[in-house]
């Protein structure tokens, strides 16, 4: 399941029954200060985890300055964040760390050269972050994200990287010890919007720049290609439903996704599988539970081990 470290997620994520691990969202309020830092170690540790217990750290949308996470922005907050992230998860005793395939923009127009200028710059913070995880003893992953960022603020932001297999494995393939964290419902938004670019004419301008942007990025059919681009690579998967260009994070059975036998597939090259529906309530996990539920009971139908 998914948590903010807040003793109330805590307390809720960890009651009976219990899962077999967490993976943590840092929001940057957790982080700020070293005083923020220990008190989330401290907290941690008194919840008196049981032996085997896995923990997986996920790095907060805005860095140490406030300023929005972007993989190609080479500022020394950047990189600052990277270390602060792996000896946080050292500390917690986490297995590894997830960081996402973002450049946060407002708007999106499509130009070949700045694409590829772009990337360059991410594989330099890539870099940086595989050394210091690995400095760390820490599987370092980067995750996909959906075609429009809604960055756990309302807003609507885009990103000219991270969205398709394509770009997810021309930063594995040029980053050695990187690993892929598999968000099936970013990545299923990401195939309902290239479908969509083909055939819609929106009326919203932001969308139809997205949709123009789009159409320059390969076909994709379906999941399958995720799934074949990935499966090598993959140390966990965020498990949530999707529908449409906005549905993200949906119930486990609501949305264009049919997971049982994708999860059935997925837990054959994952290490972890994550529960992350939104919650009406982000304090109760109803829906995760819920999902790690039937998730549990695929796995179990097929004869697969539960990661």
């Amino acid at each position: 399941m998914k948590a903010r470290p807040t003793p109330a997620q805590l307390a809720d994520r960890l009651r009976a029954p219990l899962p077999e691990g967490l993976e943590l969202y840092l929001d940057g309020r957790d982080i700020a200060t070293p005083a923020d830092r220990a008190a989330l170690v401290e907290r941690i540790r008194a919840c008196a985890l049981p032996p085997g217990f896995a923990l997986v750290v996920e790095g907060p949308i805005r860095g140490l300055d406030g300023e929005y996470f972007d993989l190609a922005d080479l500022r020394p907050a950047s990189f600052a964040l990277l270390e602060v992230l792996a000896e946080l998860g050292a500390a917690l005793g986490a297995a590894g760390l997830v960081i996402h395939a973002i450049v946060p923009r407002f708007t999106l127009a499509w130009d070949p050269a700045a694409r590829a200028a772009i990337l360059a710059r991410c594989g330099t913070l890539l870099d940086a972050y595989v050394a210091a995880a690995r400095a760390h003893g820490l599987v370092p992953t980067l995750e996909n994200v959906p075609p429009v960022l809604r960055m756990r603020e309302a807003r609507y932001l885009y990103t000219p990287i991270g969205m398709s297999p394509e770009d997810m494995v021309w930063l594995l393939d040029r980053t050695p010890g990187l690993q892929a964290t598999l968000d099936v419902s970013h990545a299923q938004l990401y195939i309902n919007a290239r479908q969509a670019a083909e055939t819609a004419a929106p009326e919203e301008p932001a969308i139809a720049a997205l949709y123009a942007y789009l159409r320059h990025l390969p076909p994709i059919a379906s999941m399958e290609q995720f799934v074949e681009a990935l499966a090598d690579r993959l140390f966990e998967v965020h498990v949530s439903n999707a529908a449409g260009l906005l549905g993200e994070g949906l119930p486990y059975g609501e949305g264009d996704l049919d997971l049982d036998p994708l999860i059935v597939r997925l837990a054959r090259h994952a290490r972890f599988l994550v529960t992350e529906t939104l919650e009406p309530d982000h304090e109760r996990a109803v829906r995760m539970r819920e999902a790690q539920a039937r998730m549990t009971a695929a796995l179990r139908a097929q004869g697969t081990a539960v990661p």
